[in-house]
C-alpha cells in the first residue's frame, strides 16, 4: 500500500462554501493524495445541498421567510445556499482542534 500524504483540512471549506460543486471539486484535486478525504467532500457536499434544500422545503410549505425574500428557484441549493451560514463554522472549529491536538 502507498504511503498516502495528509493534505489539510481546509480543502473540506469547499464543499462548505459551494455544497456538490465543491465537494467534485475537491474530489478532483485530492483524488490520488488523499482519496479518504475527497470522498469526505463529496459527502459534506451532499449534506450540505441537504440542508439548504430542506430550508426550501419549510420556507415554501410553511410559508417562512429567510432572509430578504429573493426567490433562487433552488439553484442556490448546489451552491450551499442556507448551508453556508452552517457548515464553514463547523469546518474551522474541526481545523482550529486539529492544529491544537497536534
Amino acid at each position: 500500500m502507498p504511503s498516502q500524504n495528509k493534505k489539510s483540512v481546509l480543502y473540506y471549506l469547499l464543499p462548505a462554501f459551494f455544497a456538490i460543486i465543491g465537494g467534485v471539486v475537491a474530489l478532483l484535486i485530492l483524488r490520488n493524495s488523499d482519496p479518504k478525504k475527497g470522498r469526505n467532500c463529496i459527502i459534506l457536499g451532499v449534506i450540505g445541498s441537504a440542508i439548504a434544500i430542506g430550508y426550501d422545503y419549510v420556507a415554501e410549505t410553511f410559508d417562512i421567510t429567510f432572509g430578504n425574500n429573493i426567490e433562487t428557484y433552488g439553484i442556490s441549493d448546489y451552491m450551499g445556499g442556507a448551508s453556508i451560514y452552517i457548515l464553514p463554522p463547523i469546518v474551522i472549529v474541526y481545523y482550529i482542534l486539529q492544529k491544537l491536538k497536534n
